[in-house]
Parts: structure tokens; sequence; C-alpha cells
């Protein structure tokens, strides 16, 4: 194993990224040196943090699919590049098979910046002591879905509005919940997380400080994605919508069909109480959900 070294390509977003991070502490039992080539600079801190791996290069232009020169890739004694998911398993799994890693373990850890650790919890010393503190995404109400469990066997689609032709009133629900527990707000307006990609790592509305402040929170509320990995890599309880899941990669998605898929922290963490609810509740079902779990 001496002077021997990896080099991981990741494929995907943010959340591929940090389940690709997994892979790390049992690549250094083979190569003295596990260096990592992501796609978006918005991780990069977070996964420098791994204390499993040593390099994280990114490219000058972000994207899903980072690509690097053969003279780069000849410098490492084996190059291990990741590909899409199938949805089928869960995804540390999944990549755990395309390395060639035999452990079958569907969780991954993500490691914070100490310095970010100590101002959030100086920020939350702030906040009332009566309420828990949940973190909800920004960017929820185009990621979540209202219908039917008719409406979706009908399969009858509006575009960008889902099969009841209609996003979740999550303002209604957030602000119910807002009687009950101090709500702060992670993530970006809209639905791409990708434009932070200029933000300061010390910015509060940067990654790698939102991954701290959703550490410290009770749990966080949203739809599977990016933002839900990443407060599940941290230990934070998650409570999405399955309604998103369903409507792209459910039994009847209309971005794949698949009897089962694997998404969610539910599948990456099973003994951790995340939940992923039922995608035919009603707004005021999912408040009262909400409202039990935390």
């Amino acid at each position: 194993m001496k002077n021997t070294k990896v080099l991981v390509i990741t494929y995907g977003f943010f959340g591929d990224i940090a389940f690709s991070s997994a892979l790390a502490s049992f690549l250094t039992s083979e190569y003295s040196q596990v260096d990592y080539l992501i796609g978006f600079p918005q991780m990069r801190k977070l996964i420098m943090n791994n204390p499993f791996i040593n390099n994280v290069y990114v490219p000058r232009s972000p994207g899903p699919a980072p690509t690097t020169s053969t003279e780069f890739q000849l410098t490492y004694d084996k190059v291990i590049q990741l590909g899409p998911l199938s949805f089928t398993k869960p995804p540390v799994v999944q990549y755990k098979q395309q390395a060639g890693i035999k452990d079958t373990s569907p969780d991954y850890k993500l490691y914070t910046d100490n310095n970010l650790d100590s101002a959030v919890q100086t920020l939350f010393t702030d906040l009332p002591e009566d309420k828990k503190v949940i973190a909800v995404m920004n960017n929820w109400k185009e990621k979540t879905f209202t219908f039917t469990e008719e409406q979706y066997n009908s399969g009858i689609d509006v575009p960008n509005l889902g099969y009841g032709g209609a996003h979740r009133d999550t303002d209604k629900i957030i602000s119910v919940l807002s009687d009950y527990f101090t709500i702060l707000t992670v993530g970006v307006e809209g639905s791409n997380q990708q434009q932070t990609v200029n933000t300061d790592d010390h910015d509060s509305k940067s990654i790698l400080f939102e991954t701290s402040i959703m550490k410290y929170c009770n749990a966080f509320i949203g739809a599977e994605g990016g933002l839900c990995n990443l407060a599940a890599g941290v230990g934070t309880k998650t409570i999405i919508t399955g309604d998103f899941v369903h409507q792209l990669y459910g039994w009847n998605g209309v971005l794949k069909k698949i009897e089962e898929p694997k998404l969610g922290p539910k599948y990456y963490f099973k003994d951790e109480g995340h939940v992923t609810l039922d995608p035919y509740l009603t707004d005021d079902e999912v408040i009262e959900q909400i409202k039990l779990l935390v």
C-alpha cells in the first residue's frame, strides 16, 4: 500500500457527492492517498472535512459529470469513475458496487466545520428554549405535489404540477407549524441550489454553513434531494413528503417507473427514525404527521 493513490471521480449533484464520500473509509485500507474530483465547488469543503480523504479537486466548469485529463489520471494507481444511479438500490450500495467494494452498508457520514458548528451553537442560544427547531427547505413547494391515489393511478400529468395539478400549500403548512416549532429555512429560493456557486463558505447560505445549521436542528422537513441527504448525513432526523419521489420515480412516475424506488434517508439509515410520508396525505394530514413525529 506504500505510496499508492486512488482518485474517485463523482457523478451527480450535491446528494450524490455526499453518498460517494462513503467510499473513502474503505479505500484507505488499500491506498495511502484517497483523492476526489467532484463536480461542484459548494461541496468541496464539506468533503474535505472527511478524515479519510486527502484532496478534493473541482473542475473549472461545474457540472454533474466532472472530467479530468489523461495526464492527471496517470498520476494515480487507480481511478474510480462513478456513474448514474438506478434508484433500485440505496445510492451508497450502488457506488460501492461500482468501486468494487464488497461492504453493503447503505449509510454515510458527513463532517461539518468546527468553527461553523460553534457559530451555529451561539446563534441557537438566542432561539426560544420552549420550542424545538426544525429546518425547512426553501424550495419545498417546487418539489412537492398533492394528488389522491385515484389521480396518481390515472396518470394524467399536468406539466410542473403533477398528477393532482397542484403543489402542496407549503406556506400554510409552515405557518401552522411555526406555532409549535422554531422554523429555520435552509437552501435557496427556487429549485436550483447550484446558484450558490459563488457563495463564500462562511456565508450563512453556503452549503457548508447550512449543513452545520441542520446538524443542530431537531428535524429537517422537505422533499427528497440534496439538502435532505446532507441533513441525514450529519445525523438530523428527516421527514420528507413522499409525493415527490412517487411523482417522479414511483411505479407510475413521470421520469422512471420503479416499483419501490430506494430514495430517501429511511433507506440509508434504517435505525435512525427517518420518515417518508404517505404521498396521498392532504396538507392538513401532513401537518398533523409532522407535529406527531417531531
